[in-house]
């Protein structure tokens, strides 16, 4: 694989590297807020935007921008405490009609529909340097969200309610994290594909979860764990010539068992939680 890094392989390494430590670091919010399907409802939306856009003959990204856009505002909108309907029961209704909306978009295309597949399915060898640029400047804009909100962050992860209660500016945090979400995940839509990508969240922030202590080693274990999933999964796929995508899934789920096995082993050997 080091001998085969040439001016082709590079920028698919880098986006993979980033997009998958981005996807890990992500993950750690979301799974923190007890809101695991964020990450599937906000890549449906995308997809099913890009998949409209295509049969309306406009720009691709865009579009899965902007229903990224829509799905994230209908999210932020919900208020801890103040409605009766759940951010998760949101998720549950929001979710399977971006489902259909993009397999009927899909179904409604003539020609040639490798392209919105690989929006499904993930296609990281394929990924252009726009495509790189605007994993880059994603991961780059959540580093700093991270850096310069973490306090807030930890207060929301802890609770919403108590956060506003606090003085803190959680809704307005919250949805700037809503905002960053589904810019993260449409522009790394390339790299795992739309209906792969909750594994690329969930896997890295579960194992560090397990492993990690306090709130920096987690985000450092996710993080790195999640750019790690990704490069290892390319590898993998590559030397076998199997679908990049379900690599990287796997070799992410291979992270979360080894997890739940250290620390099993850590407890039997009476070495501390």
């Amino acid at each position: 694989m080091i001998a085969a890094l040439d001016s082709f392989f590079i920028p698919i390494v880098v986006a993979g590297l980033v997009g998958g430590a981005s996807s890990g670091l992500l993950g750690v919010y979301i799974m923190g807020m007890r809101m695991p399907f964020v990450g599937v409802c906000i890549s449906h939306a995308a997809m099913a935007g890009a998949v409209f856009g295509v049969l309306a003959g406009l720009p691709e990204l865009p579009c899965a921008l902007a229903a990224a856009a829509v799905a994230t505002a209908v999210l932020g909108v919900i208020p801890p405490g103040r409605m009766r309907l759940d951010v998760n029961v949101a998720m549950g209704v929001l979710f399977p009609l971006m489902m259909g909306l993009t397999f009927l978009g899909i179904g409604l295309m003539q020609g040639p529909k490798t392209e919105i597949l690989g929006l499904l399915w993930g296609s990281l060898l394929f990924v252009t340097e726009r495509d790189v640029l605007l994993i880059v400047a994603a991961g780059l804009a959540l580093l700093i969200f991270s850096a310069l909100f973490a306090k807030e962050m930890r207060a929301i992860l802890f609770s919403r309610m108590l956060a506003a209660a606090t003085g803190v500016h959680g809704q307005l945090v919250y949805v700037l994290f809503l905002a960053l979400c589904g810019l993260v995940l449409t522009v790394n839509l390339q790299t795992v594909g739309g209906l792969m990508i909750f594994a690329l969240i969930a896997n890295p922030a579960a194992a560090a979860l397990q492993i990690g202590r306090g709130y920096r080693s987690i985000c450092l274990l996710a993080t790195g764990m999640g750019g790690i999933s990704a490069v290892l999964g390319l590898w993998v796929a590559y030397e076998l010539d199997l679908p990049t995508g379900a690599c990287i899934v796997l070799v992410s789920t291979g992270f979360f068992l080894l997890a739940l096995l250290w620390r099993r082993v850590r407890g039997e050997l009476g070495w501390g939680e």
